[in-house]
């Protein structure tokens, strides 16, 4: 009997695709690690061709620019 996490591999890429869903290209992380942890997730899918080049380019864009934010408020910036 298979436990809740398991080894399994999906059938094919939908499988994953209905899995992972459409919701971390965009996300933005509270910390520069958790940005680096979000971008490397949405990497290995944008590569795995799980997303579109559309949503994988507004993901860098939105990274780009939750980067810019968590440097302003790390300098103490509003």
């Amino acid at each position: 009997m298979m436990a809740g996490c398991s080894t399994l591999q999906p059938a094919n890429v939908a499988g994953v695709d209905r899995v992972i869903g459409d919701v971390l290209p965009g996300a933005k992380g509270e910390t520069v690690a958790d940005q680096n942890r979000i971008d490397e997730t949405v990497a290995r899918a944008c590569s795995a061709g799980l997303y579109t080049t559309q949503l994988c380019d507004l993901h860098t864009g939105a990274s780009a620019k939750r980067r810019a934010e968590l440097a302003v408020l790390d300098q103490g910036g509003a």
